[in-house]
């Protein structure tokens, strides 16, 4: 039995499944990072994709330890780094932050996570 075409028809699934795949925005590099401990407090959150943003569909929200926002208002994609997702805070006091972001790239590609940083006291 020649498995030929089997192989070669798995073979062509999995590089079509990698591609699209590759195609959802996914965060390259978060500032504060991700697990972080820093010593001064950020006036603003960011996000760094992998991929461009649509901005009508794309958010980031900081809160505190209890739940509460602690954004100056909406966060917004770069106007000149499609990429680039950011928001201002207030004023953080020490204590542990957790981010939230949702994105969705030039695909229409959906994404989402979570992640914290703490700042030290």
């Amino acid at each position: 039995m020649n498995r030929f075409p089997l192989v070669a028809a798995l073979a062509l699934a999995g590089t079509l499944a990698a591609s699209d795949a590759s195609a959802h925005a996914y965060p390259k590099t978060e500032t504060p990072a991700s697990g972080s401990t820093i010593q001064t407090a950020p006036g603003t959150v960011a996000i760094e994709f992998d991929d461009e943003l649509v901005p009508a569909f794309t958010a980031m929200t900081v809160t505190n330890a209890a739940g509460q926002s602690v954004d100056r208002g909406a966060s917004h994609v770069g106007a000149g780094d499609k990429r680039h997702l950011s928001v201002a805070v207030q004023k953080l006091p020490a204590g542990t932050y957790t981010v939230d972001w949702h994105a969705t790239d030039t695909d229409t590609h959906k994404t989402k996570g979570r992640y914290s940083f703490t700042v030290a006291p």
